[in-house]
């Protein structure tokens, strides 16, 4: 619609002035409330999309910057967590240094060892835990990549399977394998030599001797103890303990005094419920010259058993534990017993009491024990297939046709029987000889054509049976001299009570005589007397026309109480000569006092298992921690996960070794240990280098973020100044326009006037 109001030039050229002024003065104020002199895309495309790209891109770097600042966190985080399990570490290595110290054998030292592997599994677990807890938001730097490889439960299954064997289980593994574990040796039990010679020494004791076969269902390697106390002149008590058990006994001075006065023997004998043989001379003059007369030390003997667990890699790789070691070289003992190759440690628990069902071995025969053990010379001999029981055989025996210049039976018939037989089974006799060769054994489990036994008859006479010796039999002893019991033989009516298993030497002697009496008396070598006084018949001749004997009944010594009598022969006169002897031999019964057993052990076939390892859990980069260091993601850095656990794909920290028991079991931890740390210095480097790398970059993004802000800055940013004078200005000219347009309407107001 067309202008109704008519304005002259002059008007119209002011208003627009005024108008233009106005915008430009509103601009003006615009720029100078906002800073920026470019406030959209209208007031200069150019410069507002340039300054929005830098502002923008600048904003992209201030948000990755958040981003950098975690990432520095977390290997922070990381790093923390390394500096500390350096700290276990160390800690660790220290309790290797003890056990380095406390190498000894006795009961304390292994004690010690033991304790100090326990704490150093300890310290391990805790590595763990403090990796697993060292992440942040998420992440964590120390577990890598999460690649796990362990034994299969299959073949766990198989292992624990076997007879006396548990917890099979591996650990620190590398890489793959499969480990067979088999189990050889019959189980016979022995004594550490120097120990036992120590033993002698100490305590007094001779011939001490461990022996058996570990039970099947009872056996343990426990050390034995032996205790001898009682002092001067005092009985004598043995106290020996193997594990949990004790058995005490005490030997009497009368004991030792009988012992002494007819050459025999004091022995200990002890059969344990483990299999364990023990036994050993008693000497109380010896045991009184030791210096622990009163009994206060104890000597251990380490036992060994024929036990060998061994474990063998794919590769033929093999690892025996054996029961024949001596304690610190690679012995096998009751609990877990470890095995450690290159690709990883195999782990089994040895039940002891039941190991032995899965080993295999040959049959066999034991040494002979109990107190007459010297009875058998070496082992039983037996041949390719002998045996078919488990069991301990007693040998028993009589003896017939006494020798009296050898103190010995000429003739001896063996039999042997069996714990679990119906009875005893004849072995046959010997005469002579110290072979005796079994024809017909088979009834107790025992080959017929091969069972060889060498006996000591020396010794053998106290495990066999014979009654006392007959009047007639010990007549044949008697020597004369100057004395005689007529021309017929000695006269000897009666013999009896003699001490039982001893020969005892007899003196008769006429001590006295004159026309009507004699006096004949009686010594032996123990110390027994006797004196009989007679009537004289005539011309100083004893008669036995009357009937008239000789008794003596002993006392005094081992054979107090022992009677014995001479008849004198009918019609015969024997002669009454002051000085005149007769020297008899008589022996006493002899009553299997000691015994002998042996035990023998039929072959076991064994068993076996294979414990395999593989990868159970698989790698995940879920751990790594990847850093953007620009808008466009074209520049970053990937922090790996560094696997500091314990485990075989970490610091291959493994648990300790059969509890420190040996020396290379410590030497293993150490050089893991000492491996451990320079896996920690690497990793540690590591996080280092790459925190040194995003916190250089975070500076980087920091400031190229003001540079950019500062380049959009100076595209768009008003010079504040600059703008203040143009409002001066501006308000300036916008007062001149309106004076102008007032001076301009001057003319319209005149004409007012004429009215």
């Amino acid at each position: 619609m067309a202008n109704e109001v008519q304005l002259n030039a002059g008007i119209r050229s002011n208003l627009l002035l005024l108008q233009n002024t106005t915008v430009s003065l509103e601009r003006t104020q615009l720029r100078l409330a906002t800073g920026n002199k470019i406030n959209s895309a209208l007031d200069g495309p150019a410069s507002f999309f340039a300054a929005k790209g830098l502002n923008q891109r600048a904003g992209d770097l201030n948000g990755l910057k958040d981003g950098i600042g975690q990432a520095i966190s977390t290997i922070k985080s990381a790093d923390t967590g390394i500096t500390n399990i350096e700290k276990l570490v160390e800690q660790a290595r220290g309790l290797t240094t003890q056990a380095l110290g406390s190498l000894g054998n006795d009961a304390s030292s292994v004690s010690l060892r033991n304790s100090l592997a326990s704490q150093y599994n300890s310290i391990l677990r805790q590595i763990d835990r403090l990796a697993a807890d060292s992440g942040y938001q998420g992440k964590n730097l120390l577990v890598g990549s999460g690649l796990s490889i362990d034994a299969t439960s299959t073949s766990k299954t198989s292992v624990n399977a076997l007879a006396g064997v548990s917890g099979a289980r591996a650990t620190n593994v590398v890489t793959a394998d499969n480990y067979l574990i088999e189990v050889t040796g019959d189980g016979a039990i022995s004594g550490s030599s120097n120990d036992i010679a120590e033993a002698e020494r100490d305590r007094g004791i001779a011939n001490l001797q461990i022996s058996g076969f570990a039970s099947t269902n009872a056996a343990n390697f426990d050390d034995i103890s032996i205790k001898v106390s009682g002092g001067t002149g005092k009985d004598k008590t043995i106290t020996v303990t193997e594990g949990n058990a004790t058995v005490t006994q005490t030997f009497t001075n009368s004991e030792w005094d009988v012992a002494s006065s007819n050459g025999t023997t004091l022995k200990f004998s002890h059969s344990f419920q483990s299999g364990t043989n023990v036994s050993f001379d008693i000497d109380f003059d010896s045991i009184e010259e030791t210096p622990d007369t009163a009994g206060v030390g104890t000597s251990i003997i380490e036992k060994n058993v024929d036990l060998q667990v061994a474990i063998t890699n794919e590769n033929g790789e093999k690892i025996t534990r054996d029961g024949l070691s001596l304690l610190g070289q690679g012995k096998v003992s009751d609990g877990e017993n470890a095995f450690a190759f290159d690709s990883g440690t195999a782990r089994i628990t040895v039940d002891e009491r039941q190991i032995l069902l899965t080993s295999k071995y040959a049959a066999a025969a034991g040494t002979s024990y109990g107190t007459g053990a010297g009875a058998i010379v070496g082992t039983p001999q037996v041949g390719t297939t002998p045996i078919s029981v488990d069991e301990t055989f007693t040998v028993t025996g009589a003896a017939t046709s006494f020798n009296y210049a050898t103190n010995n039976f000429n003739t001896f018939s063996l039999a042997i029987e069996g714990s679990g037989s119906a009875g005893a089974v004849n072995l046959g006799s010997i005469t002579g000889t110290d072979t005796q060769v079994q024809n017909s054994a088979a009834a107790v489990g025992l080959n017929d054509l091969s069972f060889v036994i060498n006996v000591n008859p020396g010794e053998l006479k106290y495990a066999v049976s014979a009654a006392a010796a007959a009047a007639t039999e010990v007549s044949t002893t008697a020597v004369g001299t100057d004395i005689s019991f007529g021309a017929g033989g000695v006269g000897l009516s009666a013999v009896g009570s003699f001490a039982d298993n001893t020969v005892t030497s007899v003196q008769i002697k006429i001590t006295a005589a004159n026309s009507t009496s004699a006096t004949f008396q009686y010594t032996d070598e123990f110390g027994g007397t006797a004196s009989v006084t007679v009537t004289l018949s005539t011309n100083g001749t004893l008669i036995s026309a009357a009937g008239q004997s000789l008794v003596f009944s002993v006392t005094g010594g081992i054979n107090s109480g022992a009677v014995i009598a001479f008849n004198q022969p009918s019609a015969n006169n024997t002669e009454v000569n002051v000085g005149a002897t007769l020297d008899l031999k008589v022996r006493g019964a002899f009553t299997s006092t000691r015994e002998v057993k042996f035990d023998v052990r039929a072959a076991n076939t064994g068993e076996s298992a294979v414990l395999t390892t593989k990868q159970v859990t698989d790698a995940t980069d879920a751990n790594n921690l990847a850093v953007q260091l620009n808008e466009t993601n074209t520049s970053n850095v990937t922090v790996i996960s560094q696997n500091v656990q314990t485990n075989g794909q970490g610091l291959k920290l493994d648990f300790a070794q059969n509890g420190w028991n040996d020396r290379t079991d410590i030497d293993a931890a150490v050089k893991q240990l000492d491996a451990a740390k320079l896996s920690l210095r690497s990793a540690s480097s590591n996080l280092s280098t790459n925190l040194n790398v995003i916190q250089t970059r975070e500076t980087y993004t920091a400031e190229f973020s003001n540079v950019l802000i500062e380049g959009g800055n100076k595209l768009v940013q008003a010079d504040q100044n600059e703008e203040g004078a143009n409002i001066l200005t501006l308000q300036t000219r916008q007062q001149l326009g309106t004076i102008s347009l007032s001076l301009a309407n001057q003319a319209q107001q005149a004409i007012l006037r004429l009215f």
